[in-house]
């Protein structure tokens, strides 16, 4: 799934800053991010463009901007990421844009639409058909975690269950949409795997599916042979084989090995890996089809 060239860079595509609903100057957080070790990053206000900025001392700044709609009650919530983009999609003033000329407005522009947080959105599972030409979806914010002042709705995994299960293989992403900076910074990301630290580079290997998100476990390597998905790893307790079937007797197996591999059941239609550690920390994979 990785592809065979290239080198592993770490991101987070989702925070905010004092220019929307943030509690820190934008350098703070770029900071923060460059810091910790990181070596991509996208400040994504509300409703506020940021720059993207070539490769800098190792870290690469790439513009960001997330765009909502609807109220809860007179429409119904999208918060969808627009990353990398050239230029504002839409004038700042208006937040009643339809979600579909929100994404095509992203990638007019010269970004990928990324949908945030569908569980803490509780998003309708069948608006998905709504989101055409979307990079893909965060599997887990972090923000939206109770340890953060928020309700329980971090973990969107069972989104991607539920659109694959109908045929929508969602690419899975994990972010931090930092706020406060109490403790919900710097604890979820994707790991791209691209041949240069540059924009297009990071966008080639997402459009790849060179990439998968996690809070500390490590996917080497994800193989499809025949029926069979290998799976490579490190820092993982447990490893999980998700798939839409109620019950396999190989879902469950011990992650010390380092290797296992999953033969897809007859029931399966697609499957999805998650790296288990004994910290609680996860990796996810994104759906693969059977």
């Amino acid at each position: 799934m990785f592809g065979s060239k290239g080198r592993w860079y770490k991101g987070n595509l989702h925070m905010h800053s004092v220019m929307s609903d943030g509690k820190l100057e934008p350098d703070e957080v770029r900071q923060m991010y460059k810091d910790a070790g990181y070596d991509f990053a996208a400040l994504t206000d509300h409703w506020s463009l940021s720059e993207n900025l070539p490769a800098k001392d190792g870290f690469l700044e790439l513009s960001g901007v997330e765009y909502d709609t609807g109220d809860m009650i007179n429409g119904k919530v999208f918060h969808i990421l627009g990353i990398g983009m050239d230029r504002p999609a839409f004038d700042e003033t208006r937040h009643d844009i339809p979600v579909e000329k929100i994404v095509s407005g992203i990638k007019e522009c010269g970004g990928i639409a990324i949908l945030a947080h569908p569980a803490w959105s509780v998003m309708d599972p069948d608006d998905i058909s709504r989101l055409d030409g979307i990079a893909g979806a965060e599997i887990y914010n972090t923000v939206s975690d109770p340890n953060n002042y928020n309700c329980r709705r971090a973990d969107a995994s069972l989104y991607f269950d539920l659109w694959a299960d109908k045929g929508y293989m969602i690419p899975a992403f994990a972010a931090d949409d930092s706020h406060w900076y109490t403790g919900e910074q710097l604890q979820s990301y994707i790991m791209v795997k691209a041949e240069a630290l540059t924009k297009d580079a990071i966008f080639d290997a997402i459009a790849k599916g060179h990439f998968y998100a996690s809070q500390g476990p490590e996917f080497t390597s994800i193989t499809r042979k025949d029926n069979k998905v290998i799976v490579r790893f490190g820092g993982a307790d447990k490893i999980l084989f998700v798939s839409n079937s109620v019950f396999s007797i190989n879902r469950v197996q011990d992650g010390s090995l380092g290797i296992a591999v999953y033969e897809f059941t007859a029931t399966d239609k697609y499957v999805r890996v998650e790296l288990l550690s004994e910290d609680g920390k996860i990796a996810w994979s994104s759906p693969i089809k059977k």
